[in-house]
């Protein structure tokens, strides 16, 4: 079954002459259980296409439907609510909010949702923490982790709702290569064991092996 399903996609930014066409009818399909590689040079789309892959950006043409779900037919709310319910993001600055423990940065996840963070919601936490080898670290703030500890309490936080799709940019972009290839390991495993489509926008040919397929992009085309 294919998670997501691009077709004919289209994003441009402006009007007449100052017109940019970010993605030229791309069309994608990603299926669950699938790691796919995203590459090509800076300003070639691939941020455009995962950021409309993952209902935050509109496209200006085409269809996105992931999990079976048409998003072009979404309101706004309910793409919101489609996008904290379905898919999960790790962006290439991590974001984590610093003020906050390993384990408030996931269990905020919930409550930004507008769900309970109930217990089950601290056991689903402390199930991904130890599972991504963070179970002594869900006390700790950002600033007392590491670069890769860091980017594994972020992988864990696009986990929190159980998404159907993991969605990240440049995961490896500020790692040295023993622990990019960890956290690819570590992309990679949970994408498997969960049973979900995943996707990784990289320049770090030091991970191509880690993917079930690599995609290249050149000016808004999928080559």
């Amino acid at each position: 079954m294919n998670t997501l399903v691009v077709d004919q996609v289209s994003k441009i930014y402006g009007e007449g002459d100052q017109q940019v066409k970010a993605l030229d009818q791309v069309s994608l399909e990603v299926a669950s259980d699938e790691l796919l590689l995203l590459m090509g040079p800076s300003g070639s789309g691939k941020t455009t296409l995962l950021t409309i892959s993952g209902a935050l950006l509109r496209p200006t043409d085409g269809s996105i439907q992931v999990g079976g779900s048409e998003l072009t037919k979404l309101d706004d709310k309910e793409l919101s609510k489609f996008r904290n319910d379905k898919i999960g993001f790790v962006f290439q600055a991590v974001n984590l909010i610093p003020f906050l423990t390993a384990r408030e940065n996931l269990l905020v996840v919930r409550s930004l949702g507008g769900g309970k963070v109930d217990a089950g919601a601290k056991k689903r936490a402390e199930e991904l923490l130890d599972e991504l080898g963070l179970g002594s670290k869900g006390d700790n703030l950002p600033s007392q982790l590491s670069g890769g500890q860091q980017q594994r309490v972020a992988i864990g936080r696009a986990l929190m709702n159980e998404p159907a799709m993991l969605l990240i940019d440049e995961p490896t972009s500020a790692l040295d290569s023993e622990l990019g290839r960890q956290v690819m390991e570590l992309i990679r495993d949970e994408v498997k064991n969960r049973d979900i489509a995943g996707i990784v926008v990289t320049h770090d040919e030091r991970v191509l092996d880690f993917g079930d397929r690599i995609v290249e992009m050149v000016d808004g085309k999928i080559t």
